[in-house]
């Protein structure tokens, strides 16, 4: 393995012809290049899109009521219901999987935008209403003050916290804490200010918006009773699956909905999320590695009829090494040898070639969905392996075919 001479004439046979050999070499190079690069962008769009789910808790659940959509126990299908404060108390203390729960408001509904006021400023902003642990459900930072607490709960104050984006475009540079806004003639005083961990168009439109106790928004806007949706997380070790299948039956007991009615209420659950899209990347990184595989498999063959090509111009001499002595296994040894060492240096070319193309290209081609185009470490070693092994597959069959040459015959080819 560490003999200089072999490797001299290693070198000596591999340069002989050195078009051909730089022709053959390149399909080994092409086939590496295109698995990383394959691989690389795969890496990007899987980053770029769990980027998109940053700011989120992967054991979240959002739940909200819809009309139902079958008749049951005397109530006609197209009908309306709301869940309200009893189903709260209901969902803590008979769904015992769940960790954290806080209901929520919306003035004005999904979406909907009121005026907010500041002295002679005014904004369009979403007016939500939450329980305390909604800054934990939705990972949210508050670099300014505090957000809602359970006293805050109790006693309904008035009070609110701003989204980044509310707080500049109401108050600049204006420390705001202790000023006073006005939503719908009510005044509410500014105890903090939140973040979204969120990114993109969803951390904007958090950001844009303003958060009130949740018992605050109810009387003060006179919304009686009503909860417009949940939003949960489940227990350590439990599936976010098992606690959105128990809160949908006990609020269908409660409100008399179907069992089978599935669109009666409506939910989100993060971590079912996740797990569709790790299931779809999963499958495109492997589709890389298949097509990667079958483009570097044609350089190999080219690899395989070169090495056959060689053995052939070598006849005499391999027939003149088996004439002394030459063991058939120190042949093979040799012509394996080779094939390793011409794959294997194509291959690290194309693996530099692919991986420095994704660091020149990555900076220019970010995106919301695309980001760092990159291969790990652990994959560039195992394509590595992978060349070595495509190496050995390579040069099997010439081998075979050198340890079968009779000297005699040799000797006698011209």
């Amino acid at each position: 393995m560490f003999d200089q001479d072999r490797w001299n004439e290693i070198y000596q046979t591999l340069s002989k012809n050195k078009l051909r050999t730089a022709l053959t070499a390149f399909g080994v190079t092409w086939g590496i290049l295109m698995l990383i690069i394959m691989l690389g962008a795969s890496n990007g769009l899987r980053r770029g899109v769990a980027r998109e789910f940053e700011g989120r808790i992967e054991n979240s659940v959002f739940m909200w009521s819809n009309t139902t959509t079958m008749a049951y126990k005397g109530f006609k299908k197209g009908r309306y219901f709301r869940l309200n404060n009893d189903d709260t108390e209901a969902l803590l203390e008979q769904v015992p999987e769940i960790d954290l729960l806080s209901p929520g408001l919306q003035l004005g509904g999904w979406r909907g935008a009121n005026n907010v006021t500041y002295k002679d400023k005014v904004g369009a902003f979403e007016i939500n209403g939450y329980y305390p642990e909604a800054q934990q459900i939705k990972l949210m930072s508050v670099p300014l003050g505090r957000f809602i607490n359970e006293q805050d709960i109790k006693e309904a104050r008035k009070i609110c916290v701003l989204g980044a984006i509310t707080r500049e475009q109401l108050f600049g540079d204006q420390n705001p804490l202790g000023e006073y806004v006005t939503i719908q003639g009510v005044n509410f005083q500014v105890v903090g200010q939140f973040k979204s961990a969120q990114k993109g168009e969803d951390a904007e439109e958090e950001d844009q918006s303003l958060y009130v106790p949740f018992t605050t928004s109810q009387k003060a806007f006179n919304q009686g009773d009503d909860v417009h949706w949940y939003a949960m997380t489940s227990k350590k070790g439990i599936p976010a699956s098992v606690v959105e299948e128990k809160a949908k039956n006990l609020l269908k007991k409660r409100h008399t909905v179907h069992p089978d009615d599935i669109r009666a209420i409506g939910s989100w659950n993060m971590e079912e999320e996740v797990m569709k899209f790790n299931r779809i990347f999963d499958g495109i990184t492997a589709l890389s590695w298949f097509v990667g595989i079958l483009t570097l498999l044609a350089g190999i063959i080219g690899i395989s009829n070169i090495m056959v090509i060689i053995i052939k111009e070598r006849t005499k001499e391999i027939g003149i090494r088996r004439a002394i002595g030459a063991a058939p296994s120190s042949i093979m040894v040799q012509i394996m040898l080779e094939s390793v060492a011409l794959t294997t240096i194509a291959g690290i070319m194309g693996i530099i070639g692919g991986v420095w193309l994704l660091e020149l290209a990555g900076p220019n081609i970010q995106h919301d969905f695309f980001n760092d185009p990159s291969v790990d470490f652990k994959i560039m070693m195992l394509a590595f392996f992978v060349l070595i092994l495509s190496g050995l597959i390579a040069g099997i069959i010439p081998s075979l075919r050198a340890t079968r040459i009779k000297p005699i015959d040799a000797l006698r080819s011209e």
